[in-house]
């Protein structure tokens, strides 16, 4: 009787199995979000952008160079930016920055910024190259709408490495993001000509940003002596977003195909679909392997 019970169980636990198999080989995994690069702006500068810029005989195109150039001076309130369709999301800015002229006092700075391109005041998210009190160092700078101000500079009192600076007459490569999710942003300086890095770090502000609508160089917020300047080029400013793409899912199912077949003269044939699934046919040799197995345990 126990061999009898124990040969009926096998057969009906292999019998379950078939008929689930199907089911399960139907059933395929979720497609997972993929990446795109988005971008917001880009320029080389091989033509002309047509940056707005209240003093143009300071900011314009050089087109003998195919760069931007900048002069700023203290007291003159002078800028140069081009808006932008940006919807308040996560950003990278990356450029190529060539300072000339770094006077004592004073700074140059590219970034993010709002409709009253003031260094000084909120909202920004910019790139400084300042020759100050410790000599020409680079600076992360945050301004939120509230006017709190997140900054840190390349000097080892302000980020606990080593004091970082910059030269004029070299290029440099500029990669400035902002993560509206982490509420941060980082800053990374490398050499243009072999990608060394020279400086970077981050600043968290613990807000998401709003506002910001446009690239801009701006000298507003800047007093001093106004026969000092900061002087230089940018080139191949890109501005973008990383943005999650997630794919059509594929069907669970294969589609039910139908094979055309010849008509006879004699007789009419119906045309057959073909099956999408054939795991059916092993349950009958199935349940013969377990008849047969109780057959056999019977006899013993």
């Amino acid at each position: 009787m126990k061999n009898r019970l124990f040969a009926i169980t096998f057969v009906l636990i292999i019998f379950g199995m078939v008929l689930t198999f199907p089911v399960s080989a139907a059933d395929t995994p979720s497609p997972s979000a993929s990446t795109e690069k988005v971008i917001i702006y880009s320029t080389n500068f091989t033509t002309n952008p047509l940056w707005q810029t209240n003093n143009p005989t300071r900011y314009y195109w050089d087109p003998s160079k195919e760069m931007y150039h900048y002069l700023i001076q203290p007291g003159t309130g002078g800028y140069a930016f081009v808006p932008l369709d940006y919807d308040e999301e996560s950003f990278t800015l990356e450029y190529d920055f060539y300072p000339v002229r770094t006077d004592p006092e004073l700074s140059f700075q590219f970034g993010m910024g709002s409709g009253e391109m003031d260094i000084s005041r909120g909202t920004n998210v910019l790139s400084k190259f300042t020759n100050k009190k410790n000599g020409k160092l680079m600076w992360l700078q945050v301004i939120t709408q509230n006017n709190n101000l997140a900054e840190v500079s390349s000097y080892h009192d302000s980020y606990g490495g080593p004091t970082t600076r910059f030269d004029d007459n070299e290029t440099y490569h500029v990669i400035l993001k902002y993560n509206k999710e982490l509420m941060n942003a980082d800053m990374k300086v490398s050499y243009k000509n072999n990608q060394t890095l020279v400086w970077g770090y981050f600043v968290s502000f613990g807000q998401e940003l709003h506002t910001l609508n446009r690239l801009m160089i701006s000298s507003i917020g800047i007093y001093g002596n106004t026969d000092t300047a900061a002087e230089g080029y940018i080139d191949n400013v890109n501005l973008y977003t990383i943005r999650d793409v997630i794919p059509t899912p594929l069907p669970t199912t294969a589609p039910v195909i139908t094979t055309p077949v010849t008509t006879a003269t004699t007789a009419p044939v119906t045309t057959t679909p073909t099956p999408t699934k054939s795991p059916g046919t092993l349950v009958p040799f199935i349940l013969a392997l377990g008849i047969a197995g109780v057959y056999i345990m019977n006899r013993k």
